[in-house]
């Protein structure tokens, strides 16, 4: 082998174009499809203002707290600034959240739905691709073996239909040749 033949194979990744680009493109538009969601669920938790539904649960019991308000009515001898009780209902804490750990939950839950949803994937684009394989290795199994062949056969959205295509004339030859003598 030449020395020049290994470089120029050594960069030559997309070999089959069509194939690998649509197949780039697949996993692609799941992963985009994942980080979008999971763009638009962290920007509803922090558009939530975390102030009843989203995050904290608002304890039952009013709290008192003093609010300083500028004493409009104060004469020369009183104070200008004056405290006001009012009853507010604040956050029941079971456990500290903070903005990290609300985000930790969502992005690792979020991971965990993506990651089931790309091995549901995986597991539909890897069949379109192993049927095929699984039949031009039996058919090439019993070729070699000098069984009887068939012509390959494989569904209509199944991958490498190039390729069954090539070897189905190679078998038609190989019959027709076998016919003759």
């Amino acid at each position: 082998m030449s020395q020049n033949h290994k470089k120029t194979f050594r960069f030559h990744y997309l070999i089959d174009k069509e194939f690998q680009l649509k197949f780039l493109a697949h996993y692609s538009l799941l992963f985009i499809s994942g980080v979008l969601v999971t763009l638009g669920f962290l920007y509803w938790l922090n558009q939530a203002k975390y102030d009843g539904g989203a995050v904290f649960r608002l304890r039952q019991d009013a709290q008192t707290v003093y609010w300083k308000v500028e004493n409009e009515d104060a004469g020369p001898s009183e104070a200008k600034e004056k405290f006001v009780p009012r009853e507010i209902y604040l956050p029941n804490y079971d456990h500290q959240l903070n903005m990290y750990t609300i985000q930790f939950d969502a992005v690792v839950t979020l991971s965990i739905l993506y990651l089931l949803l790309i091995t549901v994937f995986s597991v539909f684009k890897s069949h379109k691709m192993a049927g095929p394989v699984f039949s031009i290795k039996r058919s090439l199994q019993r070729m070699a073996s000098g069984e009887p062949i068939e012509t390959i056969r494989i569904r209509k959205g199944d991958e490498f239909q190039e390729l069954v295509q090539v070897l189905n004339e190679v078998i038609q030859k190989r019959v027709s040749d076998g016919a003759k003598k």
